[in-house]
């Protein structure tokens, strides 16, 4: 991918979008998974039924949801980030499960257990990956050259290994954590629509006008499902 000059940023005249994810709702159960098939991964879990981490709700609060800039950026290029994001394959499970990229980033995957993983990412509008992680301490990179919201993970030793990589063209992205909170930093003033994404719970798209040197609050409500 040819690297393209970043359009000038004027810090004077952006501002910060805050706001929280709330599940309209009761929240579905979330799910669990037995690995008394894998040995070395059960021997990792004090519990029979593993939790995946696919429905963390708290109070209403919804973490692990992907928030960012969908529309009214316009043609305005971002500078790539230098450092990269980490995805673990640890207790056979990816932590994180939920990550946000840049178009261009490097994404690294390490491999924190003492046995085999593999790394299967399946977008639509980018080229596909699949490679093994053998052994501990092996990490290998990849850069996804496309946006794509989400891009499926998953490891085809292990099946109920699955994440999700969201890649966007510019750097107002943010995974919610337990709070639901989200906070998103030196946007140029204008009105834009927010998209949110859940794998359980759904999506929602929000306007909002963001104005210089000001913060633009954002209630997201999205809806519970159960595919």
């Amino acid at each position: 991918m040819a690297p393209r000059t970043p359009t000038p940023l004027d810090l004077t005249a952006t501002g910060t979008i805050h706001g929280v994810v709330r599940l309209v709702g009761d929240p579905p159960a979330g799910s669990t998974v037995r690995m008394s098939s894998a040995a070395d991964c059960a021997s990792q879990h004090p519990e029979d039924a593993v939790p995946v981490g696919d429905v963390l709700v708290h109070e209403g609060r919804v973490e692990n949801a992907f928030v960012y800039i969908k529309e009214g950026l316009g043609e305005r290029v971002f500078a790539v980030p230098s450092e990269p994001v980490v995805i673990d394959n640890k207790g056979c499970l990816y932590a994180p499960r939920v990550v946000g990229a840049q178009v261009g980033q490097a994404v690294r995957f390490v491999n924190e257990d003492p046995l085999l993983h593999n790394i299967h990412g399946t977008p639509t509008v980018a080229t596909s990956w699949n490679f093994s992680l053998p052994r501990r301490g092996v990490d290998k990179e990849i850069r996804v050259g496309r946006p794509e919201v989400m891009i499926p993970l998953r490891c085809d030793v292990h099946p109920w290994m699955k994440g999700f990589l969201g890649v966007v063209d510019h750097p107002y992205h943010r995974v919610t954590g337990p709070s639901g909170e989200f906070t998103l930093t030196a946007v140029p003033a204008g009105t834009y629509q927010l998209g949110v994404w859940h794998e359980r719970l759904g999506t929602s798209v929000v306007p909002v006008t963001v104005g210089a040197q000001g913060t633009a609050e954002v209630a997201v409500a999205i809806g519970a499902s159960t595919h």
